[in-house]
């Protein structure tokens, strides 16, 4: 928990946060992406996740809406990012770190460009 006189985290600016005109459900009703820790037990929890999941789905910025979920773990601790919870994002960081290092953050933009 951030308190008053702590700095708000920054995000990582190698990874841009992605925009696009397109409506996206995401942004015409953030309410359905919103989810905190353990909220993931009900019927009602499960239902509505899987809704935002299958939005995702079909977005057009999900893959660069991922990148920027993954690389800013401080501003994306819960709700559904990229059709991915919070568990599934620190899991696939693992991953990149593992296979690319403590600087997979660069690893990746490099890919990108290249």
């Amino acid at each position: 928990m951030r308190t008053a006189n702590a700095p708000a985290p920054e995000a990582d600016p190698r990874i841009p946060f992605p925009h696009t005109n397109s409506p996206l459900a995401c942004r015409t009703n953030p309410a359905l992406f919103v989810h905190e820790h353990g909220q993931t037990s009900s019927k009602e929890d499960r239902d509505r996740i899987e809704r935002a999941r299958t939005a995702c789905r079909g977005c057009p910025i999900a893959a660069d809406c991922l990148k920027w979920a993954l690389a800013n773990p401080s501003l994306t601790p819960t709700g559904v990012w990229a059709a991915t919870i919070s568990r599934e994002r620190t899991g696939l960081r693992r991953r990149l770190q593992q296979r690319h290092g403590p600087d997979w953050v660069g690893v990746v933009v490099q890919a990108d460009v290249a």
